[in-house]
């Protein structure tokens, strides 16, 4: 199976700790994730599952967090190292650390090189003991092998497909928005739900086990992926119509499902579980509620011409446009002109000729450089009729390619020659950032800027224009 990067939760209640320690610990390609006290930790222990937990000896009820029972029930690793981070490194505090269940105790000042060091070494025993995990397997609290168990049942039965010739097939099965239960009793009960629903469509050759926390597998010995592929779609229906009981509420629950079989996997146990979990991740991305198979996928590749994946493949300077409102003509004069840009806060405005087709742009700073000095000027005067221009069906690569060859700070863009909008370089620097609700929201006083206003488009408004 493919690496990944060892998981790291950090517990404190210092917050800028937090920041500091994750920032360094993300820049050594580790996966650091935070929790600011105890109840945060538990909720983490239990959704992301992590390989070492680091707990500042300040956070109010540390010790239940190196006591938590969910540093015991994971399903996808054999241990949880935990790192105590003392404010002493006296034998009283570390012998307390240690009796408290810590493995490691770094006393502070914290120095991150020698954090460094203590996690390399964590790392090494983590090693061993997910390869001892491995080969020996655990039980769920549901009672189910997990993913240790899942690997070796399905390493026995590969190799008596390859003396009878058979397929060999495994479903992935995944409750859809699962953690929204949070670490509590209800949540393993939706889940027992689910096996329980689940074991009573299994054949007697089928076997269940838990390879994670809200993932559910079934081994389908002797059955092909169309075969395997049916029962999971009559599992994902059958699990679609029954109700769930979370309390005292009764829910309705939806599961994606991802098929792999060993025609198209290979004779290779882990390569056949990441196939299915990948189409696991596929069938969940398209919305949830879905079985996936290497039919959907390779589907999906054909019809996007095989470029699945890339953000802006199909995008046109159409789709990323900022539409112009304002349109002026070539004979309007200079004070309209001005007024237009005062009225409306324009950058950038497209002048028509005649026939109403592009003629040219007139900038802001045209309009303040020369207008405010020539009032009997007219439109046509101001305008840059050699400003770039661009049809509106090109493509964003093609976009992107004539920014970075031209000096430019905006194009037109149109379509016959009819202009449409503007594309500035900043645009497209903002594609790339975080959207600022700012840019598209009014803010009031008397009410929370967090909140989202509905702007009005404005009409198009024809300056000069018959």
């Amino acid at each position: 199976m493919q690496r990944r990067p060892l998981r790291v939760l950090l517990v404190s209640p210092d917050r800028s700790f937090l920041r500091r320690t994750a920032e360094f610990l993300n820049a050594c390609r580790l996966e650091a994730y935070v929790a600011a006290d105890a109840d945060q930790a538990e909720w983490a222990l239990t959704s992301r599952e992590p390989d070492i937990v680091i707990v500042d000896s300040t956070t109010p009820r540390a010790a239940a967090v190196l006591q938590s029972p969910r540093r015991d029930r994971h399903t996808t690793q054999a241990y949880v190292h935990a790192i105590v981070v003392t404010d002493s490194d006296s034998p009283e505090r570390v012998f307390e650390a240690l009796a408290g269940g810590a493995d490691d105790v770094i006393p502070r000042p914290l120095r991150f090189t020698e954090l460094l060091v203590r996690i390399r070494a964590a790392a090494r025993s983590l090693e061993v003991e997910n390869r001892l995990y491995r080969r020996i397997g655990r039980r769920s609290p549901a009672g189910l092998g997990n993913s240790g168990v899942l690997l070796r049942q399905l390493r026995e039965d590969l190799r008596d497909a390859a003396t009878t010739g058979n397929e060999v097939s495994l479903v992935l099965f995944d409750i859809d928005y699962a953690l929204r239960f949070g670490p509590d009793p209800g949540f393993e009960r939706i889940v027992d739900q689910a096996a329980s629903l689940v074991r009573g469509e299994l054949l007697p050759t089928y076997r269940m086990c838990q390879p994670s926390v809200d993932q559910l597998a079934v081994l389908l010995p002797n059955s092909t992926a169309d075969e395997a592929y049916q029962w999971a779609e009559e599992v994902r229906n059958t699990i679609a119509g029954a109700e769930f009981q979370h309390g005292e509420n009764a829910l309705k629950l939806t599961v994606s499902a991802g098929v792999a079989a060993s025609a198209d996997s290979g004779p290779i146990a882990e390569e056949l579980w990441e196939n299915a979990q990948e189409r696991l991740e596929f069938a969940k991305s398209s919305g949830g509620n879905f079985v996936a198979s290497i039919r959907q996928v390779q589907s999906e590749g054909a019809n996007d011409g095989g470029s699945h994946g890339r953000l802006f493949d199909g995008t046109t300077t159409a789709d990323v446009l900022r539409p112009s409102f304002v349109q002026l003509a070539t004979d309007s004069p200079a004070d309209e002109v001005i007024a237009a840009f005062a009225k409306h806060d324009l950058d950038v405005a497209p002048v028509l000729d005649a026939q109403r087709k592009f003629a040219g742009a007139i900038t802001r700073q045209i309009v303040q450089n020369r207008a405010d000095r020539s009032r009997e000027l007219t439109a046509a005067e101001l305008l840059d009729a050699s400003f770039p221009q661009m049809e509106s069906n090109v493509s964003f690569s093609e976009l992107v390619n004539f920014f970075s060859e031209h000096p430019t700070p905006c194009v037109a863009i149109v379509d016959q020659g009819k202009p449409l909008g503007f594309v500035s370089r900043d645009d497209l620097a903002l594609l790339s950032e975080p959207l600022d609700s700012t840019s598209y929201s009014e803010s009031r006083d008397d009410i929370p800027t967090t909140e989202f206003y509905v702007v009005s488009r404005p009409l198009l408004e024809e300056v000069g224009i018959d």
